[in-house]
């Protein structure tokens, strides 16, 4: 295992920030959709349309994502040797597709999920910082994983986008503005002291 793990730094480290589209079918296909399916997986219309309208909502309310559901080694094309590392295949994939966008990367393999995000640095590269939060990967490995969950695919990757966007404080409900909770509770604080000074300035 740890021989596999150091094979996959090495091949992510030659990789670097080039886009290898042409190899990955997600990176062609998440260059413009949100979505990536697996191709021999029939997905239940209802946790398709519940994914596409969780993404939709939570780009729309500040946090734009990226969602890629790989449920075999077929479904990466010629970087099969990431197929049960979804860490690893997160960060090729934001890599690749940072030339076209810099969205939040969610993957979702049967054995466990990935975050990853390319910050770009001005006449460098595309994708020279990232932002493989810790703590947004460890909010993902509490969610237990398809392999052992009675969910779809569709319905385990819907769970991962809305536990990652409420551990950031965005709302996943398609009817949300994209306040983030302290910042509404500090609005309405504001609100309750404008209203008790104006009962003060009534009563003198």
């Amino acid at each position: 295992m740890r021989t596999l793990s150091a094979l996959v730094a090495v091949f992510l480290s030659l990789c670097g920030g080039v886009a290898w589209a042409d190899g990955d079918p997600a990176s062609d296909v998440l260059a413009s959709a949100r979505v990536f399916w697996p191709y021999n997986l029939k997905v239940p219309a209802e946790s398709r349309e519940q994914l596409n309208a969780t993404v939709t909502a939570v780009t729309r309310n500040g946090l734009p994502v990226r969602v890629a559901m790989v449920q075999s080694e077929f479904d990466l094309g010629s970087v099969g040797v990431l197929f049960g590392h979804p860490q690893d295949y997160s960060q090729f994939l934001a890599q690749g597709l940072a030339n076209f966008n810099r969205d939040w990367v969610i993957v979702v393999m049967p054995n466990g999920y990935g975050v990853y995000h390319c910050v770009p640095i001005p006449e460098v590269g595309f994708c020279e910082k990232a932002l493989p939060s810790e703590a947004d990967q460890k909010r993902l490995r509490t969610l237990a994983p398809v392999s052992k969950s009675r969910q779809d695919m569709a319905a385990a990757a819907e769970q991962a986008v809305r536990t990652f966007a409420e551990g950031r404080g965005v709302s996943a409900a398609s009817g949300g503005v994209g306040v983030v909770a302290p910042v509404a509770g500090a609005v309405v604080g504001i609100l309750l002291v404008m209203v008790l000074f104006g009962r003060r300035r009534v009563a003198s």
